[in-house]
């Protein structure tokens, strides 16, 4: 991560703003990539914050939400500078130990904390930003502390080779598992193109909004089939990574870069065939002999899916209507 101490200029704003969210991009996947790869409900430890025993897993996808809301605030940030912030992230990485995997997650949060308390923000320059930059800074300190306690229960319950989840060795073979990581992949990118949409409309509330709670419909759907997976002794993929020697896997791009519609028109016409194309989807693994309380989940996606495409549907209708709107 880069090393910012001045922050004087629109262009230093501009810089910081860009490095954080990278940071942040990266970390909303890899804590739920990380989530996913330990068991539900088997290492606890005493949270410093909650002052209360708390599930690793469970606590680890909390933070990684909290993660894509801070990538959201910087996003729309630097659009009012008249950027497009984009899906640039910093590396995603995970190890095949657990205790690897947070002993990363605590020293990024160490590493952007500095970058955010450490920026050298001109006092009055940019008095929001800075503001926003100590509050998140704040979540983010918090998180560190978390991380901590997680590691050291692990350790003191002897657990410090604990593996992560692997992939099954079937995966490429059984069509059950290929069809839900199909969904896990377009679930994801469904989350991140509305995200983008959110970011472009964040001047027009109503828009905004609505594609908002699409989007975090798509992100619900993205955690429940990463563990969906574990439960069919899989593990959620992290896209286009490098597996090395060790084991260790590491992506530069876990998500799309790039997603279609450039004004209010051209990116609602994109929405409705997404979804769509996701009802098809999980109309084809309801078709599989798979277990009821799996079945049971992915009939929830389909009915929320259905109501998208309701939704976009008038969406992009009502827009058309409209003389003059941009």
């Amino acid at each position: 991560m880069e090393t910012i101490r001045s922050v004087k200029t629109r262009e230093d704003a501009i810089r910081l703003l860009t490095v954080a969210l990278h940071h942040e991009w990266a970390v909303s996947f890899e804590y739920v990539v990380h989530a996913y790869s330990m068991p539900k409900a088997k290492f606890f430890y005493e949270d410093p914050v909650l002052k209360q025993t708390t599930d690793v897993r469970g606590q680890t996808i909390q933070i990684g939400i909290d993660e894509m809301y801070h990538a959201l605030q910087l996003a729309v940030t630097l659009a009012r500078f008249g950027v497009d912030p984009g899906f640039g992230t910093d590396e995603v990485v995970r190890f095949p130990r657990i205790l690897d995997n947070l002993r990363q997650d605590k020293m990024t949060e160490d590493l952007v904390t500095d970058l955010y308390q450490s920026s050298g923000i001109e006092p009055g320059a940019f008095p929001e930003i800075e503001n926003m930059v100590w509050n998140v800074s704040a979540d983010e300190v918090r998180h560190s502390a978390q991380f901590e306690a997680m590691i050291a229960a692990l350790e003191a319950a002897g657990a410090a080779e604990a593996a992560s989840f692997r992939p099954h060795p079937d995966r490429v073979r059984r069509e059950d598992l290929r069809q839900l990581h199909a969904l896990g992949r377009l679930e994801n990118e469904a989350m991140h193109r509305y995200l983008k949409h959110v970011i472009l409309f964040h001047e027009h509330q109503d828009l905004s909004q609505r594609l908002f709670k699409n989007s975090i419909g798509h992100m619900r759907h993205w955690d429940k089939l990463s563990g969906l997976l574990v439960r069919l002794n899989d593990v959620v993929a992290l896209e286009n990574a490098e597996i090395d020697a060790q084991g260790i896997e590491r992506s530069r791009r876990p998500m799309p870069l790039d997603y279609p519609g450039t004004d209010r028109l051209s990116a609602l016409a994109t929405l409705p065939g997404l979804e769509r194309d996701l009802a098809a989807r999980y109309e084809d693994a309801l078709r599989l002999d798979l277990p009821e309380d799996i079945r049971a989940q992915l009939r929830l996606h389909l009915a929320l899916t259905r109501e998208h495409v309701f939704t976009q549907d008038r969406l992009l209708a009502n827009a058309r209507r409209i003389k003059g709107l941009a």
